[in-house]
């Protein structure tokens, strides 16, 4: 379904991604310079942040609408194979093509190699259109996530922007970005933020070599600012979640990685969908890593079976930070 600005009233849960991609990703034995290389057959699929949690949720069975900006072919072949997919949608037209982006595995060394392209730039009109449909269509959503990059062209504060003007009691806004327009959403009330453990660790400007440091880095920032919640991915390790007084260590699942592409959408995902079924955080935390976990196995091909999700939660031992730091 193709949504207008005048449809978003029945919208409940809404992805934002600014710089969509319609990813290639193919499979070579070897990396080697100037010779050309035969590939595998490759495998085009949608991609960008807000668009894989919009898939994620949707597979593990509720509805959510994924809002993005849509040019050219590959804006119109993104929205097609969204929509066939049984996903609601809200593209923002725009005048320069949607980005390519593009991920080698190289099976002889079974390293992955992800080349990720700027996209498209945006003109000052169409930011204030981005803009203006968000603020529209997020007039009676429960949950908000902003998640990727921004486009070029957008301010640094343009997540900011949105946050301000959509902020509103009862509505949870997630944040995945990083660098400038991570630090310039963060003044602003956000319930949760997704950061890697370079990203929190560029931000605070702080080794974060343990979990300690790891616990003290969100504690600071969510003192210091008005974010309620932070969900840090520590990759193979797994995730350390901080709400109020929990803190969360949620080690990953032991599973083969074929490709990493979606695997932090999955989380965020996970965790959005579980909460929004009244789940408590340690459940959440469980379906969330399950989530990234059958990313991880997957080649970015983001739809997952939800009895098989739950299942393997089940297998996530969480636990309290403090029995571990103690």
């Amino acid at each position: 379904m193709i949504l207008q600005d005048s449809t978003c009233v029945t919208v409940r849960i809404l992805t934002v991604t600014l710089n969509p991609t319609l990813d290639v990703a193919t499979r070579v034995e070897r990396l080697v310079h100037r010779e050309k290389l035969r590939c595998e057959t490759e495998q085009e699929q949608v991609g960008g942040g807000g668009i894989n949690v919009a898939q994620v949720i949707h597979s593990l069975g509720t509805p959510s609408t994924a809002a993005f900006t849509s040019g050219g072919w590959r804006g119109r072949e993104i929205l097609s194979r969204l929509t066939a997919d049984g996903i609601e949608c809200l593209p923002i037209p725009i005048a320069q093509e949607s980005r390519q982006c593009f991920t080698v595995y190289e099976t002889s060394t079974e390293q992955e190699y992800r080349f990720i392209l700027p996209g498209p730039t945006l003109s000052e009109d169409e930011a204030q259109r981005c803009l203006e449909t968000l603020k529209t269509c997020t007039a009676q959503a429960r949950w908000l996530i902003l998640s990727g990059s921004l486009a070029p062209g957008l301010p640094d504060d343009f997540y900011r922007q949105v946050i301000d003007q959509i902020r509103r009691p009862g509505k949870q806004i997630i944040l995945d970005t990083s660098g400038a327009a991570l630090s310039q959403a963060i003044q602003s009330e956000i319930d949760w933020i997704k950061p890697s453990r370079d990203e929190l660790q560029d931000l605070m400007g702080l080794p974060l070599n343990t979990l300690q440091e790891c616990e003290q880095a969100c504690h600071t920032l969510m003192q210091t600012h008005p974010v309620k919640g932070v969900a840090l991915s520590l990759g193979g390790e797994g995730a350390l979640v901080c709400q109020g007084s929990e803190r969360l260590y949620v080690p990953a699942l032991p599973v083969k990685v074929t490709s990493t592409v979606g695997a932090g959408d999955s989380f965020v995902g996970g965790l959005v969908w579980a909460l929004d079924q009244g789940l408590n955080l340690t459940r959440a935390s469980q379906i969330a890593t399950a989530s990234a976990a059958a990313a991880l196995q997957t080649q970015g091909q983001l739809r997952f079976d939800p009895e098989t999700i739950l299942r393997d939660a089940d297998h996530v031992k969480v636990q309290p930070l403090n029995t571990l730091l103690s």
